[in-house]
């Protein structure tokens, strides 16, 4: 196992650091050696978080073997255990999933923040309307302006990582360790479109919740006495559905209606 940590400084501004409550978030990102959570394994972590002085710090965890994934996990649940939201691109969708599961195939207790803010799922339905064709985190990258040194992809890390398994060759680690940095140092610059996105008023999400949805729904609310903290009036048809549906079964908790709206497009 290989740790490494550096420190950067972001210029972001403070009104959207507080907005967000960023200083208390975890941003982190995983590389793995393919998509299956029962087979395949996590060879790299990298994590990051704000320190005091308003520095970026990021602790990276290598697995120089493969036989290396129970300790680069061990360490990140243990550096993660004193945060309460965890911030990725698309990790609700991957890199949570796939992080609890090789935390279970390794018998190592982990106990994952009780929120996650994923960037993608936030920005997701406005790309098109803020000029973007894609969604992909090189596109939004592009958007913001960021220039990355590295020039490597997710599926060229694995080719990389197997090169590395047979020859130890330092370098190809430390291009893939620059590859999941980056990743993770831009985490916290995309809020900044997530920022746009909320103070535009003129901005509507491509599957915005229908009139007939956002009527119904503010009924069964009312007549409940249920409270939401989440702005119904964005949520997708999706999410609108699967919260009417919880409400007529008789969910009534707030909390966990608004989970159920984190949890969809």
């Amino acid at each position: 196992m290989y740790i490494r940590e550096y420190n950067d400084n972001l210029i972001i501004p403070s009104e959207i650091i507080e907005r967000y409550k960023m200083k208390e978030v975890a941003y982190f990102d995983i590389e793995t050696t393919g998509f299956d959570k029962d087979k395949d394994r996590i060879i790299l972590i990298s994590l990051g978080t704000f320190l005091e002085d308003g520095r970026f710090s990021i602790k990276q965890y290598f697995a120089e073997t493969l036989e290396d994934e129970a300790d680069i996990l061990f360490e990140f649940g243990k550096d993660l255990i004193s945060f309460t939201t965890w911030c990725s691109y698309n990790g609700m969708a991957f890199d949570e999933p796939f992080v609890k599961r090789r935390m279970e195939k390794n018998n190592i207790v982990f106990k994952s923040p009780d929120e996650h803010i994923d960037l993608y799922r936030l920005i997701r339905p406005y790309h098109k309307q803020l000029g973007m064709e894609r969604c992909n985190l090189k596109t939004v990258e592009k958007y913001l302006g960021v220039q990355r040194e590295d020039k490597i992809d997710g599926g060229m890390s694995v080719e990389l990582y197997n090169q590395f398994l047979e020859s130890e060759d330092e370098d190809l680690k430390y291009i893939i360790m620059l590859h999941n940095y980056e990743d993770v140092l831009n985490l916290p610059k995309i809020f900044k479109i997530v920022y746009q996105v909320d103070c535009n008023n003129n901005l509507v999400r491509e599957d915005c919740i229908t009139e007939k949805q956002l009527g119904f729904l503010k009924s069964l609310i009312s007549k409940n006495k249920i409270v939401i903290k989440s702005d119904i009036e964005k949520i997708s048809k999706k999410s609108a559905s699967r919260v009417i549906d919880a409400i007529l079964k008789g969910n009534l908790d707030g909390q966990l209606l608004d989970e159920i709206i984190s949890n969809s497009y």
